[in-house]
């Protein structure tokens, strides 16, 4: 039986208990969430969201850490620390929250400075602080995917994996296969479609992604995790005008019929 999985904002401004009540009805067996404070005058505070899922009979499957300022990971700034204060924080939580997965920005924008020794010391650092805190890091595709070769070149361990997002690889590297690549440390799956020429977050089947192929070379993955969409109904032009209810329903049933 296929597990799925859904980020918790999906673009509807819905109260929290309702919303996670609302993705368990549509079928949804877990969800991600954004570990940042930015959305707490809207989402409250988000050490309270685990417990809230759980109790509407969710797994949790990972959550994001916020990437603001990433880049300074790479560099001399004195703002450096904060960066990895912030991820280790996020680790931390993990562990509380028994939460098996963080996943990680390595850069943010398309210049971020060159990789390297003092960025791969402070990651290897927070691989140190998860494997003592048995939390798993997902390192995500973004604009530059030389990052994660960058890393995982250098720092073997079975706590630092692959977090594939579909709709990345699609509008800023196509062609760079990277579940071929990095399938063999898959953690965690964001799964979304678009046309190419932006991140849009569009539901499977409503953008210019080879779903077939993307499927069958998950498949073939050791990854026995939730197929997890990351997907809301702001850019799209199928799925704009419907209910929440709705929307969760017709974006389980794609994922559902995709893996099955």
């Amino acid at each position: 039986m296929v597990k799925t999985g859904i980020h918790d904002w999906f673009g509807y401004r819905i109260d929290n208990e309702e919303r996670f009540k609302l993705i368990r009805e549509a079928g949804f067996n877990s969800v991600l969430f954004w570990w940042g404070d930015e959305y707490a005058d809207y989402v409250g505070d988000k050490n309270f969201l685990p417990g809230l899922a759980r109790n509407a009979g969710l797994e949790i499957e990972n959550v994001h850490a916020p990437f603001y300022k990433t880049n300074l990971i790479w560099t001399e700034s004195v703002d450096a620390e904060d960066i990895v204060k912030r991820y280790a924080q996020c680790i931390i939580d993990c562990s509380n929250h028994n939460i098996p997965t963080v996943v990680i920005h390595l850069t943010n924008g398309d210049t971020p400075p060159p990789p390297s020794l003092l960025g791969l010391d402070r990651i290897k650092y927070l691989v140190d602080l998860a494997e003592k805190k048995n939390v798993n890091i997902a390192l995500e595709n973004l604009k530059r995917p030389e990052y994660l070769q960058f890393v995982f070149q250098n720092i073997q361990s079975g706590r630092l994996g692959f977090c594939y997002d579909s709709g990345h690889e699609n509008c800023y590297s196509k062609g760079t296969d990277l579940l071929s690549m990095y399938g063999n440390k898959l953690m965690a799956l964001h799964l979304h479609d678009n046309d190419g020429t932006g991140d849009q977050h569009r539901i499977p089947g409503e953008g210019t992604i080879n779903w077939d192929i993307v499927v069958r070379k998950i498949k073939k993955t050791t990854y026995r995790g939730a197929v997890t969409l990351e997907v809301t109904n702001e850019f799209s032009e199928m799925y704009s005008d419907i209910s929440a209810q709705e929307f969760l329903k017709a974006a389980n049933e794609k994922i559902k019929m995709l893996f099955i």
